[in-house]
């Protein structure tokens, strides 16, 4: 076999290992940082939703000391996150959906 076809045969055999080595710590790189994005973000809504919670839960006591029945207050406080509800979903794909394609976008071509 020809000597200069060998070097360069094992020059783009190396070449290509460097490629793929390259590929997957770009792909580590992007999952970890996603991972650790989509995590966080849970965290921070996990938090705001017994924030949320406790918030909710205070109203209702007093709207239901103001209106002399909990039970009607705990029917207005939830009919008032019904209408956020709606609201959100009418807005979803802006809100949830166009948001984490930018983000994946940013992510794995690198756009910090």
């Amino acid at each position: 076999m020809n000597p200069q076809k060998s070097a360069i045969e094992s020059e783009v055999r190396e070449y290509m290992d460097l490629r793929l080595d390259d590929l997957k710590l770009k792909a580590v790189d992007g999952l970890s940082v996603g991972v650790s994005r989509v995590l966080s973000l849970m965290l921070v809504l996990m938090l705001g939703a017994i924030v949320l919670a406790s918030f909710a839960f205070g109203t209702v006591l007093l709207l239901g000391d103001l209106i002399g029945s909990w039970a009607a207050a705990a029917f207005i406080i939830g009919g008032f996150f019904l209408i956020v509800l709606v609201l959100v979903l009418l807005v979803w794909k802006k809100l949830f959906v166009d948001i984490f394609v930018k983000l994946f976008i940013d992510i794995f071509y690198d756009k910090e």
